[in-house]
């Protein structure tokens, strides 16, 4: 059901996207895994998608945490390293897009040189946090 859900709702932003850009689409990002290469996986129950926008300063931390289900982060500028708890890492920089792994904890810095500014959309179920602060 979630899945039905979000195709609707991706095909309905995909048209209204190209009628609006006058035949050109820009492809951000186009994936069956996540950052890290596991497969998406949705949560079921009833789906609930919400989307703002991430801002941290230069040098800022964000909170070791995890995800209940798909994040989608695409940046807009700056630079974020990601380290999970399995001690691997990954910058993304302006212009890149990834999806966040469900359940697995990692924290993030702005190692950038300005202010981080990203788009999230959570693709996920009502009444689930979208993150949830490590213990």
């Amino acid at each position: 059901m979630v899945r039905r859900v979000f195709a609707i709702v991706f095909a309905m932003f995909a048209l209204s996207n190209f009628a609006l850009a006058d035949g050109h689409v820009k492809r951000i990002i186009s994936t069956g895994t996540t950052g890290l290469g596991n497969d998406i996986v949705y949560p079921e129950g009833k789906a609930k998608v919400t989307a703002f926008e991430f801002t941290v300063p230069v040098g800022g931390p964000v909170t070791p945490h995890s995800h209940s289900f798909p994040v989608l982060i695409i940046m807009q500028e700056g630079e974020a390293t990601i380290t999970y708890e399995d001690g691997q890492v990954q910058v993304y920089r302006a212009g890149e897009a990834f999806i966040e792994d469900v359940g697995i904890i990692h924290s993030s810095e702005n190692t950038g040189t300005v202010t981080l500014r990203a788009l999230v959309v959570a693709i996920g179920v009502q009444g689930q946090n979208i993150l949830t602060p490590a213990q």
